[in-house]
């Protein structure tokens, strides 16, 4: 029988343990959140900080001597990554190992994956005074790679280029992978002395999921040698009313042109109307039965795709489409008369009925897995919310057709960007 206990909370030190307790997995995953303010100072280094802790350590100073050791340990994975929260910048590193009961002499366990993790984050591979020059060089090159792949992948840099202009004026203009004019300047020593920084100050939280005892892992997480500090609570997002929008179009040669609208919300995750606006979002452009899909997609046959989403930290709606150059006036009036349809009440019983089903399906779906149960205890942490699986669920079958109504009253449209080839452009 598969059991979900009430999570269990405690400051431990330096960490704020969230314990998920739960023994439908053969799996525990053990997965810190490192915070601090979204910056152009630190970002790039951040992001390079989390590709050298997934890569070696000064006792495995090879990926092949660090795979090795986690292979040990049943086949354990550990890995890292970067993300971005309203204004806070997140590494998150997550080892993922099986349940100690399910394997021979697996008492230990739990304990080896402690020492491991110290080992992961307290000895790094570095030499007087610098991480690995030949491992920084790498995967500088790396992050470079990535970041000049955006450029090629038209979607994703339309919405970059819209959230560089729409937050021209906020640190949320930055990507969480960082900033590719700052990488060749980044040497290993200024990594090294970020890293002690980021050591000492960063906000930590622990999230384990899986079949633990708390008794069995407050004593492993007290023995990680942080320094202490006070838990910094998540930065304060000021609302944003647009005093009038901004219109920015470039060219490139590409065949098919990217619209993407940004309209402020200044709607937050937990916040009572944030349900209301997941189902807004979802009857606008999140699903295959939303007005922007059917009306510009599907009916007047004007995009190639169309679709929205929200952002739960930092209070805004990006409604993109890829269309011909020469429908970008017919594009752009008819997604506005979705909004403007939303605000007015024009949708149905039936169609709020679908949403609430479909949006339903999709967090049980994000839920049914272990990553999925942390991030929404880390959400619900950051904002202090209570807006767990049951109450979210609840919450969404409550929601009336006034109060998604009400949500769509909180849309501003604020910056609209479109990519294109541009009519003096040669085939």
């Amino acid at each position: 029988m598969t059991t979900q206990k009430q999570e269990y909370k405690e400051q431990v030190g330096a960490i704020q343990l969230t314990l998920i307790p739960s023994d439908k997995y053969k799996s525990n995953k053990i997965v810190f959140k490192f915070r601090a303010p979204l910056d152009r100072a630190t970002t790039t280094k951040r992001a390079l900080i989390a590709a050298l802790i997934e890569t070696n350590t000064k006792k495995y100073p090879t990926q092949t001597a660090f795979r090795k050791e986690l292979a040990s340990l049943y086949g354990a994975n550990f890995y890292a990554s970067v993300d971005k929260k309203g204004n806070e910048h997140i590494i998150t590193a997550v080892l993922d190992m099986v349940d100690g009961q399910f394997v021979p002499e697996g008492d230990a366990l739990l304990q080896q994956a402690f020492e491991l993790i110290q080992e992961i984050i307290f000895n790094p591979n570095v030499a007087d005074g610098s991480f690995n020059e030949a491992t920084v060089a790498r995967e500088k090159e790396n992050l470079a790679q990535r970041l000049e792949s955006v450029y090629d992948d038209k979607i994703r840099y339309a919405n970059k280029r819209l959230t560089e202009i729409m937050f021209a004026d906020e640190n949320y203009k930055y990507g969480a992978a960082g900033v590719l004019e700052d990488i060749a300047g980044i040497t290993g020593a200024d990594l090294f002395e970020y890293y002690q920084q980021f050591l000492a100050e960063d906000t930590i939280d622990l999230f384990i999921c899986g079949d633990v005892q708390k008794d069995a892992v407050i004593p492993l997480i007290k023995a990680l040698p942080f320094a202490d500090r006070a838990y910094r609570e998540l930065d304060v997002i000021a609302p944003i009313h647009p005093k009038n929008v901004t219109t920015v179009k470039e060219n490139q040669p590409i065949n098919q042109g990217k619209l993407v609208l940004g309209y402020r919300t200044n709607i937050l995750f937990g916040e009572d109307a944030y349900v209301p606006l997941q189902l807004a979002n979802g009857l606008l452009g999140g699903f295959a039965n939303s007005k922007i899909f059917i009306n510009v997609r599907e009916k007047a046959s004007l995009a190639y795709y169309a679709n929205s989403r929200i952002d739960s930290f930092h209070g805004f709606m990006l409604i993109s489409a890829g269309i011909d150059e020469k429908n970008y006036d017919q594009a752009l009036a008819i997604i506005k008369e979705q909004v403007a349809a939303m605000q007015a009440g024009d949708f149905t019983e039936e169609e709020l009925s679908q949403t609430k089903a479909m949006l339903s399906n999709q967090l049980l779906e994000a839920n049914d897995q272990a990553q999925g149960l942390i991030e929404l205890a880390y959400n619900n942490t950051l904002k202090k919310a209570n807006l767990d699986l049951a109450n979210w669920l609840k919450r969404i079958a409550a929601v009336t057709k006034e109060e998604v109504v009400a949500a769509t009253g909180s849309f501003e449209l604020d910056t609209i960007y479109f990519l294109s080839k541009g009519a003096d452009s040669n085939e």
